[in-house]
């Protein structure tokens, strides 16, 4: 008797697992497969125009990926606490530590947004100096840049929704707004419907109206009953037992993405000073790869998120066996993911509008995607996490 109630109860923390593992990790893999998915949409409809259109607006995108590492510290140190909270069914403490981290998100998002506006070129000429590239990617900064607030904003309610309980509200808010920037992509940069064809600064236009939904949608959200609210006397005046447990688990993680986000953006400098045709490639290469670790990238999240509603609880058994399979799961999917950019590679070669000099650099960086990126990325972001 004894023996099977010890075998129900590792059934029913194994299905526990796996619920929890499908409710958290599928709705995030699905919001990132849909962001992963605009900036293929840009791909495909700026290198319809040209290949230097797309060159410049992926140059242009590394001060979004510049501001996207800062926000992914963030989110990282946000869920931490706020998991654990929601596992100790403390809506106060979490209501504290999600109006300080908008705070400080909101400063730093204000930054990207001043320096777009007002220096977009001498951003671009940080990256490249061809002359076409540097104009074509300022046009589409200076028409950005009040995205950079907005996705500052969203991204930290987003997170709050994903911690709360709310994670399947989290996919479809991003789903939505996804689907409405591809939408408007295409009327916007070809000028459909009697609109004026804005090419470059469609797309960029597109990005920020996509991003005011999302962040009105995220404000509306979190003002219902039942939701984690934004409450502005934390924001001025609740900050300060957080401060100290805070910056000590987000300084570690913030100085690993500013260390990896240099080399990689070092490595976006030197292909811009190599001219069009090898900005065109990494555009490309960036995008597959992109598409195919979401899942990776959803393992990570899903699984910080699971292990902080554990620990939150006093279940330290409990995180140690969920790490365990988190990991085991993270290397499985990696090696799928390089399988699946293995299959698809041929298709997205045929099908890219790319000179013959930038087809030869993308079959190479394809190679090394398949050979660097796998299993090494979904553990990298599971152990940002967890």
């Amino acid at each position: 008797m004894q023996v099977k109630n010890g075998v129900n109860i590792v059934r029913k923390k194994a299905d526990d697992f796996s619920k929890k593992l499908v409710t958290l990790v599928l709705p995030i893999t699905f919001q990132q497969f849909m962001l992963a998915l605009v900036s293929a949409s840009d791909a495909v409809m700026l290198g319809a125009l040209s290949q230097d259109a797309l060159s410049a607006v992926s140059l242009a995108s590394q001060i979004t990926f510049v501001e996207n590492l800062f926000l992914a510290a963030m989110t990282i140190g946000l869920s931490i606490f706020a998991a654990q909270y929601w596992g100790k069914n403390d809506r106060i403490s979490m209501e504290m530590i999600f109006a300080y981290v908008m705070k400080i998100t909101a400063v730093v998002a204000f930054a990207f947004f001043l320096i777009s506006l007002l220096m977009p070129a001498f951003l671009m000429q940080l990256f490249t100096n061809e002359k076409s590239l540097i104009d074509g990617g300022a046009v589409y900064l200076k028409a950005a840049s009040l995205s950079f607030i907005l996705t500052g904003i969203s991204q930290i309610y987003l997170c709050i929704l994903k911690n709360s309980g709310k994670a399947v509200k989290a996919g479809i808010v991003s789903a939505v707004s996804v689907v409405v920037n591809i939408f408007l992509n295409a009327v916007l940069i070809f000028g459909l419907f009697g609109i004026p064809k804005l090419e470059i600064a469609g797309a960029a236009l597109a990005t920020v109206a996509a991003r005011m939904i999302e962040t009105i949608w995220c404000i509306l959200e979190s003002a219902q009953k039942d939701s984690i609210h934004l409450d502005l006397r934390y924001i001025l005046h609740g900050s300060k037992p957080f401060k100290k447990d805070f910056w000590k688990y987000t300084f570690p993680v913030l100085g690993n993405e500013i260390v990896w986000g240099v080399g990689f953006t070092m490595y976006s400098v030197i292909m811009g000073h190599l001219g069009t045709d090898a900005v065109a490639a990494n555009s490309v290469a960036n995008i597959i790869k992109n598409l195919i670790v979401c899942f990776c990238i959803g393992i990570g999240n899903g699984g910080g998120i699971i292990v902080g509603n554990e620990l939150g609880a006093g279940r330290l058994e409990t995180v140690k066996k969920y790490g365990g399979k988190l990991c085991r799961l993270a290397v499985f999917f990696g090696i799928i993911s390089g399988v699946v950019m293995f299959i698809i590679s041929p298709i997205i070669l045929k099908f890219s509008n790319l000179s013959n000099t930038a087809t030869g650099y993308l079959k190479f960086m394809i190679v090394m995607c398949l050979l660097l990126h796998g299993s090494r990325r979904c553990l990298r972001r599971l152990q940002q996490e967890c």
